[in-house]
């Protein structure tokens, strides 16, 4: 009945809910935010609309995937998308790289479970910002030149097998913000002045780079913001 809605969340979607909640969002074509968080980590939560949501400017979407959903790279108006949990074998930036007004992408808690992550030219032509959190396999990022021209903030967050920097990063001349939180030493080491580290030329044209660690939390929060 709630077909007017324009902001949708629910937590703790169970597998079977799948198909009723793809039916009800299918109704709702002035939905403009929706945000779906699975009741656990292994819960396969496949959404398939008769009719992709129109309107749809920001998608969260924390629930393991049997593959990336296919209406996800049609949402011609969407500016934020965030995957956790989606265990995705392939990588995703291929589909995604065509979203015309992208400006926020998060891959967080192992959306992704490959080890390289490959930004192509042409890709992202508005993204703002691009999150990597917590992917445990992630060794190892290509930026080609022409690729996320737009692009001011890049964080990385816990990802273990990371050692190294994203291969063409120096490509990124409107990069404003570098951050690392809770990376390899390896990594942090290769670009610390004091250290002689080999890569510091490759970031020194941008305006603010940090490196901090924190305490480890949960890795599984359903009613992230």
């Amino acid at each position: 009945m709630l077909k007017q809605l324009r902001k949708l969340g629910i937590r703790c979607v169970k597998r079977e809910y799948a198909t009723a909640l793809s039916a009800a969002i299918g109704e709702m074509n002035h939905l403009e935010s929706l945000n779906v968080s699975a009741v656990a980590e292994d819960e396969i939560i496949d959404l398939n609309f008769k009719s992709d949501p129109p309107k749809l400017q920001v998608l969260k979407l924390n629930a393991r995937v049997s593959k990336l959903p296919d209406w996800i790279p049609k949402l011609a108006y969407l500016v934020k998308l965030r995957l956790g949990l989606s265990n995705l074998k392939e990588d995703p930036l291929d589909s995604l790289k065509v979203l015309p007004n992208l400006l926020q992408l998060s891959i967080w808690d192992n959306a992704y479970e490959g080890e390289s992550l490959h930004f192509k030219k042409d890709g992202f032509p508005k993204l703002k910002e691009l999150d990597l959190t917590r992917l445990s396999r992630l060794s190892s990022m290509s930026i080609d030149k022409g690729a996320l021209l737009g692009l001011e903030h890049l964080s990385f967050r816990d990802n273990p097998q990371m050692k190294v920097l994203p291969c063409g990063l120096e490509h990124l001349k409107n990069l404003q913000f570098l951050g690392f939180v809770d990376m390899p030493t390896e990594l942090e080491e290769s670009i610390d002045p004091a250290k002689d580290g080999r890569h510091y030329g490759v970031i020194k044209h941008i305006a603010c780079v940090s490196v901090r660690y924190n305490v480890h939390g949960p890795r599984f929060h359903p009613n992230h913001s």
